[in-house]
């Protein structure tokens, strides 16, 4: 089965033994990982499409490239393609929230269990009918971006009507949040009248999820909210609930301070070294952490000082090699 990093697991056990043992055989590789020659054969192979050998002296006609300079190399081509990946998506993304807009006013009910909302004006007019019912709970990611004042404004009335009704509330928002002046008061507010306020250093998506019936996913870009989608599929309410509660686990409450282990990293460390092994540059991973580029920056200089890399591609591999991130974060 390949891995993420794109090599099978005989693979990946004839590139470590070969690092161990540079001059072994192929009989030899094979006799230690109990493989045939022929297994052995496809899986140098494999080590060569990656550049993880080359042409040598080597008993096997290999030699295997010092895993720091070919892990680096490696992670590097698959950030590359991580980051075209990722323009595809943007593009992708403001095509369906164009195309969902030009299309607002169809008869609802075509797509069963979907609706679309046109315009921001309608996202929180439907967020807050859905939140004059709520029965039991309320639960809120996002947004993605800065908490602005148009969205705390509007939010607090469903914040209210939720109270009112006795329902429970947790929300999960930009741990940029704790240093925002304009936004704490509300954000305070919040906690001591509803509770279950906590913060991440960066979250994947903006939804809000009533009595785990009715999910609304605000659509946009980095500037406005362009509509919003309704949906009460069970299978995707299901799906969002999965997150938040993962995700919940993993976010600090925003009361209590910020814990770091010694030697260990913190969470903004961790979510930095994810952001950059799924390939995004400084710039993005700033946008979507809400934090200035010279953070990002003090960030890097601080990773790379910690584990002693000389270049973004080096650390992301040694991060992953350390167990400080997984390499399915690349994903």
């Amino acid at each position: 089965m390949q891995t993420t990093l794109g090599m099978d697991s005989v693979a990946q056990g004839v590139y470590l033994t070969m690092v161990a043992q540079p001059h072994a055989d192929v009989r030899e590789l094979a006799e230690q990982l109990d493989e045939s020659d022929v297994a052995i054969g496809r899986a140098l192979e494999q080590l060569s499409q990656l550049s993880l050998v080359a042409p040598g002296e080597g008993a096997t006609g290999w030699m295997p490239i010092e895993p720091e300079v070919g892990l680096a190399a490696m992670l590097a081509r698959q950030q590359a393609e991580l980051a075209r990946h990722q323009l595809q998506v943007e593009d992708s993304r403001l095509e369906v929230a164009q195309l969902l807009a030009a299309h607002g006013r169809r008869p609802q009910g075509q797509v069963p269990g979907v609706e679309w909302l046109p315009g921001e004006a309608a996202v929180w007019r439907r967020v807050a009918e859905l939140a004059d019912g709520c029965e039991e709970e309320a639960l809120s990611l996002g947004p993605t971006q800065r908490l602005t004042q148009a969205v705390i404004e509007a939010s607090r009335p469903v914040d209210e009507s939720v109270l009112r009704r006795g329902a429970k509330s947790r929300s999960i928002l930009l741990e940029s949040a704790r240093n925002d002046n304009a936004a704490m008061p509300y954000l305070r507010w919040k906690t001591d009248v509803l509770g279950g306020v906590r913060t991440l250093p960066s979250l994947p998506v903006w939804m809000i999820l009533i009595d785990r019936r009715h999910v609304v996913v605000p659509v946009g870009n980095f500037r406005s909210v362009m509509g919003g989608l309704v949906c009460t599929s069970e299978s995707i309410i299901n799906a969002f609930v999965a997150l938040f509660a993962n995700l919940w686990k993993e976010a600090l409450p925003l009361t209590g301070a910020r814990p770091r282990t010694a030697g260990q990293l913190s969470l903004q460390e961790q979510h930095i070294l994810r952001l950059w092994a799924r390939g995004l540059t400084d710039a993005s991973a700033a946008r979507q952490m809400d934090v200035s580029l010279r953070t990002v920056r003090r960030l890097s200089d601080r990773l790379t000082d910690r584990f002693g890399a000389h270049s973004r591609f080096q650390l992301g591999a040694m991060a992953i090699a350390e167990g400080s991130i997984r390499p399915e974060d690349m994903i």
